[in-house]
């Protein structure tokens, strides 16, 4: 109930503040687990890629966010789960395998926290892992300009239009290396930068 509660009021939210241009959606798998790659710009980014998908998505959060009460209750209830950063979080990884195997979409953000700019930032191969393990499609996407709507460190909501491009499905052996995996996986979000339009203009 509260899923979907959120689900629409992130929508409302994103036609009076964020419209979403919206290119690839046709690329998500249906009935099966998979994994959303996607670059880290904004703290909206999640709820972003809920909306531009029009899917239940599961997600990571880092485990601080959990620490409050009511807000680990609110993050539970739109399937978020949290993980613990500056390491490898096996019970993370576990849950985000079982939700897989169960038929479960996940969002990851490889470069783990969010970044200021662009796509070319360190990369975290525990996706490579799980990807090899769940042996399940990974779609790459790219937002742009969420960061122009709730910049990092800001509290306000402000208008500009968000573009969201999903990729086509990626497919690993089990035996590729995790370090190759998260590279190729970063490599393709970030050729997909380069069909992203540049829009001058908050509604253009």
């Amino acid at each position: 109930m509260i899923y979907y509660v959120s689900y629409f009021f992130f929508k409302l939210l994103s036609a009076l503040f964020f419209p979403l241009t919206v290119t690839g959606r046709g690329n998500l798998p249906a009935g099966q687990g998979f994994i959303i790659a996607s670059n880290h710009i904004s703290n909206m980014d999640p709820f972003i890629l809920g909306i531009a998908s029009r899917r239940r998505l599961s997600y990571v959060a880092k485990d601080s966010l959990f620490y409050n009460k009511f807000l680990r209750y609110l993050l539970y209830r739109v399937d978020a789960f949290p993980v613990k950063r500056g390491g490898a979080d096996f019970r993370a990884m576990r849950e985000t395998l079982r939700r897989l195997k169960k038929g479960a979409p996940i969002v990851l953000f490889p470069e783990g926290t969010r970044q200021t700019t662009g796509v070319e930032r360190k990369i975290h191969e525990g996706i490579g892992f799980i990807v090899a393990k769940a042996g399940v499609p990974v779609i790459p996407a790219y937002i742009k300009d969420s960061e122009k709507v709730l910049p990092p460190g800001g509290r306000i909501l402000k208008r500009h239009r968000v573009t969201v491009i999903f990729g086509e499905p990626l497919h690993f052996a089990k035996h590729q290396s995790y370090s190759d995996i998260a590279h190729q996986v970063m490599e393709r979000v970030s050729s997909l930068a380069m069909d992203a339009p540049a829009r001058a203009n908050i509604f253009s």
